[in-house]
């Protein structure tokens, strides 16, 4: 069980097909970003380039976040000639606690009139919102006590999805129909990860909650790393070697040993017995300042692997399916 970030927002981890290191551009130079609401406690994205010789890409994100890509996956099935080439996950709240607002963006190419007609004959509704086409998914039968919102899907220009509750997907389209700008404070923290990381997370604190992170349980290693930060950055480059960033901020007043001990916790979500490794992964380039500490950890494709298998309690699955789902599945 959660704390503060109860059981709807519980940390999950899934995984997406990825292109190699060479290929990988900066976070910031992202095609959604923009789209992204200010002050969203947990913003997640991946580049996805179909390449199935490069997975494991790892995001932290909640589970009506997972929900929202699989039920998307399932939407989108009717459409053989669509290419997604970015995704982004938002999860927020404006009162703290739990995180009730969840938005899923992906840009690529879209046949629209094809997938929106195709729920229509499944069952979802049809309105009109701000001179676009809106669709009202349901609940699927599979996810029903699960997911309990209706979600709103908006197709923008055959290139864009919004998909997720309807206040959130509002907030994303009147950004779009605005022209808006990337938010600053979340441009200032995907700067602080190498360019080169192809999947990367910013976890922020609950305004009701500053200090507080709580993983999917108690005894998880993540509660240990996350618990008393205001806000944490992490990032994955996949190479020969997978290097696992992350930067964190907290208060000044926390001192250099509440830093160190940051160190310490890190190291344990790697401990052998989850990499298989003889011993302890090396922490590299691990740096203190007065408000915040950074590093990385690199492991081996087979070390990783382990780590995933032992972290991942809904096994491994491509962002994309290479078969489409049908609706409902």
């Amino acid at each position: 069980m959660c704390s503060r970030i109860r059981a709807a927002a519980c940390f999950s981890l899934f995984y997406a097909f990825l292109l190699s290191v060479s290929c990988a551009a900066s976070p910031t130079n992202s095609k959604l970003l923009w789209l992204v609401p200010p002050g969203a406690q947990i913003v997640a994205g991946f580049e996805n380039y179909h390449d199935p010789g490069h997975h494991g890409q790892l995001l932290l994100t909640t589970r009506n976040n997972r929900l929202d890509l699989a039920d998307w996956q399932a939407i989108f099935g009717v459409d053989h000639k669509r290419i997604s080439e970015e995704v982004i996950e938002v999860a927020a709240s404006s009162v703290g606690g739990q995180l009730p607002e969840h938005l899923l963006l992906v840009a690529g190419s879209f046949d629209a009139a094809a997938i929106l007609r195709s729920a229509q004959l499944n069952g979802s509704k049809r309105i009109d919102y701000e001179g676009q086409s809106v669709i009202l998914v349901d609940p699927f039968t599979r996810e029903k006590g699960v997911m309990t919102d209706t979600r709103w899907l908006i197709i923008l220009d055959n290139r864009v999805v919004m998909f997720g509750t309807p206040s959130i997907v509002k907030e994303a389209l009147h950004r779009y129909l605005s022209h808006s700008d990337i938010d600053m404070i979340l441009r200032e923290r995907l700067s602080q990860l190498p360019r080169e990381v192809s999947s990367w997370n910013v976890l922020s604190s609950l305004p009701k909650a500053p200090t507080e992170f709580r993983a999917t349980h108690r005894t998880s290693p993540w509660t240990k790393f996350f618990e008393g930060a205001n806000v944490m950055m992490v990032g994955v480059h996949f190479g020969s070697k997978i290097h696992v960033h992350f930067s964190l901020r907290a208060d000044e007043n926390r001192g250099g040993g509440f830093f160190l001990e940051k160190f310490r916790s890190f190291a344990e979500v790697f401990a052998p017995e989850r990499t298989g490794a003889s011993r302890p992964p090396r922490v590299n380039k691990f740096e203190v300042a007065s408000d915040g500490a950074q590093g990385s950890i690199e492991l081996s494709k087979k070390q990783f692997d382990n780590w995933s298998d032992w972290t991942n309690n809904f096994g491994r699955r491509p962002a994309i399916p290479a078969r489409p789902l049908s609706a409902g599945q």
